[in-house]
């Protein structure tokens, strides 16, 4: 399942950025796609998340645990506590489970995803061994496709 950010225009959906452009091109052409929509939070901070996220993983080893930019962002959220608990009953008792939370726009206010995304850069800090988000921006410049946020 791939989630991205679309604007729409009359009827039609499109990137709005170079970052959300290069996700939707993974999706297949002319194949019908269920969409849920919600009102999107900050396009470059969210965009610039989850680019930066691919950049990681495509470019800092330490980061190999996590091929993908979803399962890189579930061990961030985990990591940073941006979690709600969850109980499963067993035979024993309930046993509580930390799973990730929503960063959806209805579930997540803007504030607490500011939060959520700066400690998620201080984390990435600590696992890259440098501040990757710099890198990033200057390779998204040096395509010509992306402005610093």
């Amino acid at each position: 399942m791939t989630k991205l950010v679309l604007r729409r225009k009359g009827a039609t959906l499109y990137a709005p950025s170079p970052d959300w452009a290069d996700i939707m091109a993974d999706l297949p052409e002319h194949a019908d796609l269920n969409v849920t929509a919600t009102k999107a939070r900050s396009l470059s901070q969210l965009g610039t998340y989850w680019g930066l996220l691919a950049w990681v993983c495509a470019n800092v080893e330490a980061a190999d645990p996590w091929p993908t930019k979803d399962e890189l962002s579930d061990w961030l959220q985990l990591e940073v506590g941006f979690v709600r608990q969850i109980a499963i009953p067993t035979e024993h008792g309930l046993i509580y489970y930390r799973v990730p939370a929503s960063k959806s726009f209805a579930e997540c206010p803007q504030e607490r995803f500011t939060a959520f995304f700066d400690a998620a850069l201080a984390r990435l800090v600590k696992l890259c061994g440098y501040d990757p988000l710099p890198l990033y921006m200057e390779h998204m410049r040096a395509k010509g496709e992306r402005r610093a946020a």
